[in-house]
């Protein structure tokens, strides 16, 4: 082997072009699976926890949600799947909260998972220094007020200062003690984002709900549930008990849980949430984009078992005569694929260097819209580079073993009848070459039109009717608990904002919003019609917004009917409420709804009479279907946490500034969030993103593909028309014009590039169903797509071939056959 080794490395030093060229080819294609290898698996990699295998998340599944985001349950439903099965060692939950923390006289945000007693027991997690929460700490109303840090929060806020522990800080205004730090790599359980420390859920901070409520109400469903499987029970089992668990509590307590069911979901399947339809979706994209990029793996390969071919066409001499020296065609073949593994090594350590700097470029373009503080880990770890070593092995197998099979067998008479003359091929092998450039052009025509769809996907997505103008609008996030202020302060801090606000030259409006629409900040109230018969179902939850008057003119959302609110309704008037219109249509089909009453359980009070009708918008998603929705008045259900949009005509950097300036001259300490075009915010919605990811991948994946099957087809077509140089001469000498060659040249790279579109094309099209799910905005056999990627492979690889057939064409007879 070593003597092998010893040969290859002088053979290769002999070979500078082709080393280079194979090298530069093998590291487009590993370096594009490997960042698609590190952005998978980034996104699926383990919890840093022992047996993270074991850890499921629990879904509800309500009835009547459109959304299925009601998938979080009540603690007391938490405490019976505590009791009620024993397939699970620990059941734990956690709540997504933003508040605002307080030290060294500078208040920030503080982004954290308000948890259950056991829920670091539960995970198998040790603090770094300090303690964690023990199992049922603080599951009960007024626990105090205590702190574990995020170990990147701790590193970055607290520089790492072990003193940080038992350091008393103000979180809401409220005086809370930091008990330990989290291990390094523990992010918490929400995808994407690096909680900043965590709380007990009876600490009663983050939430505006009274904190008796989450104990003991079991309408109040806040908390994502969590559990680890007992050794040896599968997951199938795991549902059948959790659903049992389910039924009963239906049956016990149908005012809140009838109807209901659960789904138990492996917690890296239900990231960042265990919706549904994510969990269908992200996989299809994921597996995906992998299929581009293996496909780009497989282009290169074949431009390099092309090279290889040549070479071993070249070497047909040598072969023989080591065969006729004694060497067995295994040991034969066996020094060739050490040749190609040695190229697969250097391609594959070129490969890391281009996939790193793929993943990190990919990982930069990610902007979903918010300051929390996201993390999306695509650092290389063993499992990427174990892929990579896989992939190595693969591809030198791959692009060696056939070039080696035909050079082992190389025949001495045939080398003698040809004179000796290299680079003779035979039939055969010109047939092979030509195979693999067909395959690369139908490859990257697949590639092309992957691309052209998810652009067009993401053109659709844009030209969707989102119900309202987000341009010309500044949003910023403030939330006046974060320090410490009560209903009445927070109130006065907001009305005098507005009122400065709207002095401010250039400003249109301004309105507060507890949300705004395609953010990822919303609301969801249980809804029950005046009138209706009763029903043992529990209501649905529908989504709904706290706005003041100017809402809707600021978002230019039309009010079909009726009216919007005025300054007139205020806390103690008769209570008003603006629906959608898919709202109207959903409970008052045929009616008027202007007058009709609705309860909201969960607001105790007199019912809300209906106002107005708003024109349907989108809420969660651009691709969703029209939902029904709710507004009310800020006055009559006031937020501490709101978005402050304002219209104006002023650049929003110039007025960016100018609103920092207001927030701080009313209260330095106030923390400020997501100030930025709403624009930009519409951007970071999980519908954009998804189709963004996918156009770049697909995007880069296509161009990769493409310039390597446009090489493939200029190689053969290059190496043809060379070997066909004597023939060209004779043709030119017996009175062929230079028009005649340049048709003999280009129709032999035509037929090759015809082919190739022709199966690339009906290749497309039948496993177009595998992505027609991920692709809402435009049809699977998108008739633009094919074309653009027909014709965009088609001139590509014509010029390819018209570059060898310009040379021919100028050749000189006489010099052609005199090189004979």
């Amino acid at each position: 082997m070593w003597r092998d080794l010893r040969d290859v490395a002088r053979q290769l030093k002999r070979a500078p072009g082709l080393v280079a060229a194979a090298t530069l080819t093998l590291a487009l294609g590993i370096g594009a699976n490997t960042a698609v290898f590190s952005v998978l698996n980034g996104f699926l990699r383990p919890l840093p926890i022992p047996s993270p295998e074991n850890v499921v998340i629990l879904a509800a599944v309500l009835p009547g949600d459109d959304t299925g985001l009601r998938y979080r349950f009540s603690f007391p439903a938490l405490q019976d799947y505590r009791q009620k099965t024993d397939i699970f060692s620990d059941v734990f939950a956690f709540d997504l909260r933003i508040g605002g923390l307080g030290t060294g006289g500078r208040t920030t945000q503080f982004v954290y998972q308000a948890v259950t007693g056991n829920f670091f027991s539960g995970l198998g997690l040790k603090a770094a220094i300090g303690r964690l929460f023990e199992p049922g700490e603080g599951e009960h109303p007024n626990a105090d007020a205590e702190i574990v840090l995020g170990h990147s929060h701790w590193a970055e806020r607290f520089g790492g200062d072990p003193s940080a522990v038992g350091r008393v800080v103000r979180l809401d205004g409220r005086a809370a003690r930091i008990v330990g730090v989290a291990p390094e790599g523990f992010r918490g359980l929400f995808e994407g984002a690096d909680m900043d420390g965590y709380l007990t859920i009876g600490s009663g901070l983050g939430r505006q709900s009274d904190a008796a409520e989450l104990f003991t109400n079991r309408s109040v469903r806040l908390l994502t549930m969590a559990a680890r499987l007992r050794q040896g029970v599968t997951l199938d089992v795991a549902q059948s008990a959790a659903g049992i668990v389910a039924a009963q509590l239906a049956a016990a307590y149908p005012a809140t849980e009838h109807g209901t069911t659960v789904r138990v979901v492996p917690e890296r399947f239900a990231r960042p949430v265990p919706l549904p339809s994510l969990g269908r979706l992200m996989p299809l994209i994921w597996w995906l984009l992998f299929g581009l990029a293996s496909l780009v793996l497989f282009i290169a390969c074949m431009n390099v078992a092309n090279l290889l071919l040549v070479r071993a066409t070249v070497r047909e001499r040598e072969m023989v005569v080591r065969a006729a020296l004694g060497a067995s065609r295994r040991r034969l073949v066996r020094l060739l694929l050490v040749e190609s593994l040695a190229l697969a090594i250097l391609g594959t350590l070129l490969g890391l260097i281009v996939g790193k700097a793929m993943s990190s470029a990919f990982q930069n373009s990610i902007d979903v819209g918010t300051d929390v503080p996201l993390r999306l880990d695509f650092d290389f770890d063993w499992r990427v580079f174990t892929y990579a070593v896989s992939m190595t092995l693969v591809t030198g197998i791959v692009v060696g073993l056939l070039p080696a099979l035909r050079a082992s067998r190389a025949r001495l008479t045939g080398v003698l009848h040809d004179g000796g003359r290299a680079g003779s091929a035979g039939g055969g092998r010109q047939r092979l070459r030509s195979l693999l450039v067909v395959s690369q052009v139908a490859g990257s025509l697949a590639l092309l039109v992957v691309a052209g769809l998810f652009v067009r996907s993401l053109q659709g997505a844009h030209q969707v009717d989102v119900g309202f103008d987000p341009d010309q609008i500044l949003t910023v996030r403030l939330d006046p608990q974060h320090v410490g202020y009560d209903a009445s302060r927070t109130g006065v801090f907001y009305d005098e904002l507005e009122r400065r606000i709207r002095a401010i030259p250039g400003v249109d409006s301004v309105s507060m919003s507890f949300s705004i629409p395609l953010g990822y900040i919303f609301g969801a109230l249980v809804v029950r019609i005046e009138g209706e018969p009763p029903s043992t179902e529990p209501r649905p939850a529908i989504g709904d917004n706290s706005v003041t008057p100017a809402y809707f003119d600021t978002l230019r959302i039309p009010i079909v009917r009726g009216r919007a609110f005025t300054d007139q309704d205020l806390q103690g008037s008769a209570r008003v409420i603006v629906v959608n219109e898919t709202f109207a249509r959903r409970f008052w089909p045929d009616q008027d709804p202007l007058g009709k009453r609705v309860d909201l359980p969960l607001v105790p009070g007199p019912l809300w009479t209906v106002v107005g009708v708003a024109r349907d918008s989108k809420y969660f998603a651009a691709f969703e279907p029209p939902l029904p929705h709710f507004y009310l008045p800020q006055k009559q259900h006031p937020t501490f946490l709101r978005t402050v949009a304002i219209r104006s005509k002023v650049p929003p950097a110039e007025l960016g500034a100018r609103i920092n300036r207001e927030i701080a001259t009313l209260d330095t300490d106030m923390p400020i969030a997501d100030l930025r075009p709403l624009r930009d915010t519409l951007e970071g919605n999980i519908a954009f993103v998804l189709f963004r990811i996918g156009r770049l991948q697909a995007t880069a994946m296509s161009v990769l593909g493409l310039v390597l099957a446009v090489i493939g087809v200029y190689g053969v077509v290059s190496y043809r028309t060379a070997q066909r140089r004597r023939e060209i001469g004779i043709r030119m000498a017996l009175g062929a014009s230079p028009a005649d060659v340049r048709r003999l040249v280009l129709g032999q790279g035509a037929a090759l590039v015809v082919t190739g579109v022709v199966i690339g094309l009906v290749a497309t099209l039948v496993v177009a169903r595998v992505w027609a799910s991920v692709l809402v905005f435009v049809s699977a056999a998108d008739p633009t797509s094919f074309g653009v990627a027909t014709l965009l492979i088609s001139s590509s690889a014509a010029l390819a071939c018209y570059l060898p057939a310009r040379r021919a064409m100028r050749g000189e007879p006489v010099a052609a056959l005199r090189h004979e």
